[in-house]
């Protein structure tokens, strides 16, 4: 929709955009004046956010036209970290480090090039994907493998595709948060979460402290022991089976090794895992109940309910889809809707050009021999059996498979298996972002890495480490499209016009990657434009509409979604004459996984006491007596972004730790209070936050801070070890997850005390 006014000769123009400030992707109305951006507001009819938005998504306003802003690309003119540049043409840049690239892959192999990504919000992630693939690297490694898309593969891996919640299909009768604080994270999900509540839906919500969505929504609040989320999982499990709370049609003939899991489960009965977890027995007790008997129900996925929980980060993911499949709401409106790739878009594999990765070099991704679930081993049984039930698809775009992250930083540093010697750096802030940020540091500072290229909004701590920075367009200045976040799980599209040019010489991230892409010998693979990248992704969907381009699409239709078949499964597939079943090998909801079996994993989940808690080392727990949670969401800012911005900035000026305030009194902190918190890796500084929400035995901290007004060059890098609450986590194998390598954020035990310098 284009509606132009003439206003006293004035030009203006309403430009339908997609906010790209988090992954709900909410619809944006922005005026536009003389070719500047005047306003941004809330699509009153758009399904996600109605007209409403946030303040994170105003401020992007603030942000296009920001004095900080990257608006040239950069070459290093002194030693990496001086902070001395000099200002080069995105021509010569690319020239200089296609060459370097191509040496490289003649001394090396393709293998010694890598790149990361954060949260890749948008299409960049599987324009960088391509790159990666027809180079002939397999090293791409991204946030994904402990935020939501290994959850994503797993639950495909279980029973054939991502659950998207309820989809706005139905009242559902129950929906549990579990690990999820929306109201903080993705505002409008929880406006329309508040809705539901008052239209009677019943929430049970997770989480070690009283947050808003606990006041709020909850009907049942479960405060549970930081990272015993497994053991609470299968503590339900223990309920509604030996309750026979489960739904035994479904489970008679769409569930495969029921009785594996019966078994398993027993060894959870509610007074054990109330031990483990601090939550009263008949409260596990109430809580399974009310789910189990609530038709329809949904479990919404949450970052925090498994993904960054280390060791059982992948029994919990397990857990709750076997939760989800034995109480017979999947598929279900209300329930948890499974969803594979877009069926009306050139997308996945095909858009990525995955296939141009021979075998020889997926052996050789980096930790595919030990974390084999998360990469190529993982993927490709998932893939093979999505491919005969998606539409000829796989399951998966943009994020998998990938690289194990640690690996990456170890390889850097010592050169094995094998050395990596460059480093494309997207959506990325891997000093803030990674586990173990001191290792990040010596990989970005290691002699070994002799080419690092970042792609930036902003100079950031781990761009100033680089060779080379390239300034790149925002949502507002690029078309922006998604299926999902363009993860290549949600079948269906939704897009956003570009509302203005982009401003001094920022280029979107396809023109970066094209760009080195046609110097590297790649013309044949891609489209001038990423409007046209957009338009032959969309062309099935394109052509049945009857629309020249993905532009048309965005001015006039917005989002595409098909009309939902309630469970599929038990459809019949005109192509085999049989029922649709699910996408996995067995073609059931596979309880008893035979994917972690085939892989060499436990195929049933399990509960570990994490390595660092009061329990698993009471030793340690003597000098560092508290439970440390790292990653507290806070809606201003998202992850590392935004410190700049002064109208966010505003709302949250500090970094912020939650004490109880008894805990805080026996050690002489008041609330405001700058104090230390301080794990065996290290301490920072943060201000304190008196909250009696909160377990008396545990403090959370905010994450990604850093402070751009401080000094930018080596070792300040913008004040990046003084509050980054990863100086106080850790990589290394005993804290990881053994099927995904996953990390773990939380739990850690820590000491907190008066920062009186």
């Amino acid at each position: 929709m284009v509606c132009v006014t003439d206003v006293m000769n004035d030009e203006i123009e309403t430009k339908r955009a997609l906010c790209f400030a988090c992954s709900g992707l909410a619809g944006v109305e922005a005026t536009v004046k003389d070719g500047r951006v005047v306003k941004l507001s809330g699509e009153p009819d758009h399904f996600m956010n109605k007209g409403w938005l946030c303040d994170r998504s105003r401020a992007f306003m603030e942000h296009l036209y920001h004095p900080d802003r990257l608006n040239y690309p950069l070459k290093r003119a002194g030693r990496r970290g001086e902070n001395k540049w000099e200002r080069i043409s995105w021509d010569q840049a690319l020239d200089e480090i296609a060459k370097k690239l191509k040496e490289i892959k003649a001394d090396y192999g393709a293998e010694a090039l890598a790149s990361v990504c954060g949260t890749g919000r948008g299409h960049q992630q599987i324009i960088k994907e391509r790159f990666m693939n027809l180079f002939g690297s397999p090293n791409s490694a991204n946030a994904g493998q402990w935020c939501a898309i290994y959850n994503y593969m797993l639950e495909a891996a279980i029973y054939g595709g991502a659950t998207r919640g309820k989809s706005g299909l139905g009242v559902g009768k129950c929906l549990v948060l579990w690990g999820k604080e929306p109201a903080e994270s993705q505002a409008c999900t929880f406006r329309n979460l508040l809705e539901l509540k008052r239209a009677g839906t019943k929430f049970i919500v997770i989480d070690p402290k009283l947050s808003l969505s606990v006041d709020k929504l909850a009907d049942v609040w479960l405060q549970i022991r930081p990272g015993t989320d497994a053991a609470l999982a299968l503590g339900w499990l223990n309920v509604i089976i030996a309750e026979e709370l489960y739904d035994k049609e479904f489970v008679d003939k769409w569930c495969y090794g029921f009785d594996q899991l019966k078994e398993r489960v027993k060894e959870y009965p509610p007074e054990k895992v109330a031990e483990i977890t601090w939550i009263p027995e008949e409260k596990i007790v109430e809580a399974a109940r009310l789910y189990a008997t609530s038709k329809p129900a949904s479990i919404q996925w949450g970052v925090k309910g498994g993904d960054m929980e280390g060791v059982n980060a992948s029994s919990m993911m397990h857990a709750k889809c076997i939760l989800r499949a034995i109480t017979g709401n999947l598929d279900v409106p209300g329930g948890d809707i499974i969803q594979g790739p877009c069926e009306k878009a050139n997308y996945g594999p095909i858009f990525e050009c995955l296939d141009m990765i021979p075998p020889k070099q997926r052996a050789k991704q980096l930790g595919a021999d030990k974390y084999r679930a998360w990469t190529w081993p993982g993927y490709e049984i998932i893939y093979e059996a999505g491919k005969r039930y998606w539409y000829g698809k796989g399951c998966f775009g943009g994020y998998a498979p990938a690289c194990d992250f640690p690996s990456l930083w170890r390889a850097i540093i010592t050169g094995k298996p094998y050395p990596v010697k460059a480093l494309i750096c997207g959506g990325h802030n891997p000093l803030l972002a990674n586990a173990n940020t001191h290792i990040v540091y010596k990989a970005l500072k290691s002699p070994n890495l002799e080419l690092t290229v970042v792609l930036e909004q902003w100079m950031t701590p781990s761009a100033m480490l680089a060779d080379y920075v390239f300034p790149v367009a925002n949502w507002l200045e690029k078309p922006v499209v998604s299926m999902h976040t363009s993860q290549g799980m949600g079948n269906y599209v939704s897009i956003g016009e570009k509302v203005v040019e982009p401003l001094y010489d920022r280029k979107p991230d396809h023109y970066f990657y094209r760009e080195l892409g046609l110097r590297l010998g790649q013309e044949k693979y891609w489209c001038d434009t990423l409007e046209d990248e957009f338009t032959w992704l969309l062309e099935p969907l394109l052509d049945e509409l009857g629309y020249d381009s993905a532009m048309e699409f965005a001015r006039k239709e917005r989002w595409w979604h098909p009309p939902f078949v309630e469970k599929r499964y038990e459809k019949i597939n005109p192509k085999t004459g049989k029922q649709w079943g699910f996408a996995t090998p067995t073609g059931k909801a596979e309880v008893y996984s035979t994917w972690f079996e085939q892989l060499g994993y436990d195929p049933l989940p399990h509960y570990e006491e994490p390595p660092e808690t009061p329990v698993s080392n009471p030793e340690l727990a003597k000098e560092y007596p508290l439970i440390l949670m790292t990653g507290m969401r806070f809606r201003a800012m998202h992850h590392s972004e935004h410190r700049q911005i002064s109208s966010l900035r505003r709302l949250q000026p500090y970094p912020t730790t939650r004490i109880h305030p008894d805990t805080a009194r026996e050690l002489g902190i008041k609330d405001g209070d700058w104090v230390f918190i301080e794990t065996v890796r290290g301490r920072i500084k943060q201000k304190a936050s008196l909250y009696a929400g909160i377990n008396p035995k545990v403090v959370e901290i905010q994450h990604g801070w850093w402070f751009p007004e401080k000094k930018a060059e080596d070792p300040s890098l913008f004040g990046v070890f003084e509050s980054n609450a990863n100086v106080l986590t850790e990589d290394d194998e005993k804290h990881r997850d053994a099927p995904s390598g996953a990390v773990a954020f939380v739990p850690y035990l820590c000491k907190v005390y008066p920062a009186n310098e």
